[in-house]
């Protein structure tokens, strides 16, 4: 193996969260919810079992690497692979700073965690790192969004799928939405827009369908539209070009792949969500038939 440079980004445990910003929450449950607190220390063991792992993998190997927990990690711009220890949340957040690195995600509690996206688990992962080296496996290129406000494109690129909403989940969203020549009025939920990699989360939830890992295709999914005189023709379906949106509320947000990122939006503010230029290098995918 020549020298290779890493960049191991982590996550940590409920746990170690509790415990730096609610310590108090820890000693209510150690009194009112045992069976709760004796999980929350399982999966916290083997998350920090699975670190160790991956540094010991690492150690034995002509590799510099340095280690950055999720929410601090840096671009991976620097390095020749970014790993992600955590499951498929950690693996999302570090896509979003990653445009040209191949990246490998290891499920760091496969018993507790979902790892769709991750290579392997941290016991495999000195042999997968040897195969990564040797050229051995397989680098798939997933297709990412690249959402657009008021014609500035947002520096997120995301790998799932995005929602538009209400600031408030009991509210109705207000909105117009155009794909290809058709543009309708809607009040609705919201609406999902998904990657072909994105197709088996949320939006699959929503009543979506699974779409093949190389389709090119948006899927949009409205969600509980209101029922009206007026028959849409919009209400799940898939694009091949880019999908507008036209805010028609006050308070509104774009929540790409998740809840972490957000994009406030107001009255009168247009979205495009299109592909993105730089599809994600995911190392050791399995697209599980996609």
């Amino acid at each position: 193996m020549t020298h290779s440079r890493l960049l191991v980004v982590y996550k940590k445990s409920q746990l170690d969260l509790y415990r730096e910003h609610e310590p108090s929450s820890i000693e209510y449950l150690r009194q009112r919810e045992a069976n709760l607190l004796q999980r929350f220390e399982r999966a916290h063991q083997e998350n920090k079992q699975a670190i160790e792992s991956v540094r010991l993998a690492i150690s034995g190997r002509d590799i510099t690497a340095h280690y950055a927990y999720r929410a601090e990690h840096e671009s991976g711009r620097e390095y020749d692979l970014v790993v992600s220890v955590g499951g498929d949340g950690t693996l999302l957040d570090v896509s979003h700073t990653v445009k040209h690195t191949p990246l490998m995600g290891v499920n760091s509690a496969p018993g507790s965690s979902v790892g769709h996206f991750c290579a392997v688990n941290a016991a495999q992962f000195g042999e997968a790192l040897d195969q990564w080296a040797q050229g051995e496996l397989k680098v798939s290129k997933l297709n990412r969004l690249q959402v657009s406000v008021n014609g500035q494109p947002h520096r997120t690129p995301v790998l799932n799928e995005m929602l538009y909403a209400h600031t408030v989940p009991g509210a109705v969203s207000r909105y117009l939405l155009r794909a290809g020549d058709i543009e309708e009025e809607h009040k609705s939920s919201g609406i999902w827009i998904s990657t072909a990699a994105g197709s088996t989360a949320a939006i699959r939830s929503a009543g979506g369908e699974v779409m093949q890992a190389s389709d090119t295709r948006l899927q949009f999914v409205v969600r509980e539209p209101y029922n009206s005189n007026d028959p849409k023709q919009l209400l799940r379906g898939f694009s091949e070009t880019p999908i507008h949106l036209l805010s028609k509320m006050r308070s509104a947000a774009l929540y790409l792949d998740g809840h972490r990122r957000q994009i406030e939006l107001s009255l009168g503010d247009r979205v495009v969500v299109g592909a993105h230029p730089h599809p994600l290098e995911l190392v050791g995918y399995r697209a599980n038939g996609l």
